[in-house]
């Protein structure tokens, strides 16, 4: 609320209820001792205002006004709304959104607009953190919630699926899917759904029946130099993005891919493949001990000077119905 002087007069949180109207200004003297106190504790009396009981406390150090009872200037140091006013804001700023409103249900709490232009509840504590690591819109631990779940939505449409609402466990890393090709529900872990590895419990289509692809990929790691991977893939891109979490500062390209009619087919001979390098080509078998914080493999991974055999080896197995998508 304003006063007379155009100045907000910030509430404490208990009396935010009390109707404008009843903060106006009393015209009643101001005893010396308070005017004493106040000074002690960084303020200025400017008025009375409501009642005998209360006072409007200009901060000397941001200039804004708090009205707080006497009682509370007198055995204790008085909280200026303006300066939390203000480290609020700056917080929201540091954290790249901002400041809404205050919860007066649950002073923790406040909301702010997101960079998305979407609105979320967060508590101040959570705030604070985000504000200390600097702009977040994606940080580790919050994301908007609005955009997740569309995020969600799209990445499930673009294997058939439909998001119909959260696990009915109450797990936040499950949500319930609903299957576009025969109505099925079933719960669907989030990092199965990313990369596209889960069937339908109901007419049982499944990533081991779908088409797949035996893959080539190339890696640069700082310091140790290239290696090349074999393996299989529903979806080879997804495999590079998400699975293999890899470290920034690795560089990795996907250089070949071979379709093959389902996974099954695509295990198996992937296998074979392994097999035969590990008994022709022994000596260019990564361990995966050695890329360990570097590439998350689960399968082996060859020195860069493979590359020329596992492309004859790819070419060999290719058929002519199934066209490469990416070139060497």
């Amino acid at each position: 609320m304003t006063n007379n002087n155009t100045k907000p007069l910030h509430l404490p949180r208990r009396s935010r209820d009390v109707d404008e109207s009843e903060w106006t200004e009393q015209k009643r003297r101001i005893p010396a001792a308070w005017h004493t106190i106040a000074e002690r504790k960084g303020y200025r009396i400017d008025r009375r205002v409501r009642d005998k009981d209360h006072v409007a406390l200009e901060c000397h150090s941001c200039g804004a006004h708090t009205a707080h009872k006497v009682f509370t200037l007198r055995s204790a140091r008085p909280a200026c709304g303006g300066c939390r006013e203000a480290q609020m804001r700056g917080n929201a700023a540091k954290a790249g959104f901002i400041l809404v409103a205050r919860d007066e249900e649950d002073r923790h709490y406040a909301t702010y607009r997101l960079p998305c232009g979407h609105e979320a509840r967060l508590q101040l504590g959570r705030l604070q953190l985000l504000a200390t690591e600097g702009p977040a819109p994606d940080h580790d631990g919050f994301h908007c919630e609005t955009c997740h779940q569309e995020r969600l939505q799209q990445t499930a449409a673009k294997w058939g699926w439909r998001v119909v609402g959260p696990d009915l466990d109450g797990s936040a890393n499950y949500r319930q899917l609903a299957h576009e090709a025969c109505g099925f529900d079933q719960r669907v872990a989030i990092a199965n759904l990313e990369t596209g590895r889960f069937g339908c419990g109901g007419c049982g289509e499944s990533w081991m029946t779908a088409e797949s692809w035996v893959y080539l990929m190339r890696f640069g790691v700082p310091g140790l130099g290239g290696f090349i991977k074999l393996g299989y893939s529903r979806n080879p891109q997804s495999r590079l993005r998400y699975q293999l979490r890899l470290r920034s500062d690795v560089e990795a390209e996907l250089i070949d891919e071979v379709p093959m009619p389902s996974g099954h087919v695509a295990l198996r001979l992937e296998k074979a493949l392994h097999r035969q390098l590990k008994a022709d080509h022994a000596d260019k078998v990564i361990p995966r001990a050695e890329l360990t914080g570097w590439i998350n493999v689960t399968s082996e991974i060859y020195a860069a000077e493979a590359e020329p055999v596992i492309r004859r080896m790819l070419d060999a197995i290719e058929r002519p119905r199934w066209p490469r998508r990416a070139e060497p």
